[in-house]
């Protein structure tokens, strides 16, 4: 038995699938939802862990989530691989996150605060305008070479 509902959300672009298991570990629903349904679901949902796969769109949703009271999960996604039975669907998909979440020994991390989020986007800015900036000065090299 769960001290907490399990609430698993496979992320995507429009239609998220939320698989929903209540504290006796049975399902209470596995549904897409679209992002403003998914939104007003952990709104109206009591307090529980909301596990979902770590990707671009999980700190947004975690911090959602986090904002209404529940305690949320980001699973490393090769971890829930391993939890996927049968064919890779958003259905089964979802299923997978809260079997992962389940799991004594999984670890997982949190969503990350705006501030880290902004910090975290300015370094990788950083990181991959230092690169272009040597990219374009070995092009231009490499073209002035060419003229001799």
């Amino acid at each position: 038995m769960l001290s907490n509902n399990i609430i698993a959300i496979d992320l995507a672009k429009n239609v998220l699938q939320v698989c929903h298991i209540s504290v006796h570990g049975e399902m209470l629903s596995n549904k897409p939802l679209s992002r403003q349904k998914t939104k007003e679901f952990l709104a109206k949902a009591k307090s529980s862990i909301v596990a979902m796969e770590g990707c671009c769109g999980c700190h947004y949703w975690g911090q959602l989530a986090e904002q209404f009271g529940h305690e949320v999960r980001i699973i490393n996604p090769k971890k829930v691989k391993g939890y996927l039975e049968g064919h890779k669907t958003d259905h089964n998909d979802a299923l997978a996150i809260a079997n992962a979440a389940i799991q004594i020994g999984i670890k997982y991390s949190r969503p990350k605060s705006l501030e880290q989020q902004a910090m975290h986007s300015l370094e990788t800015s950083r990181r991959f305008l230092s690169r272009s900036v040597v990219s374009l000065a070995l092009h231009i090299r490499g073209t002035i070479l060419g003229y001799g």
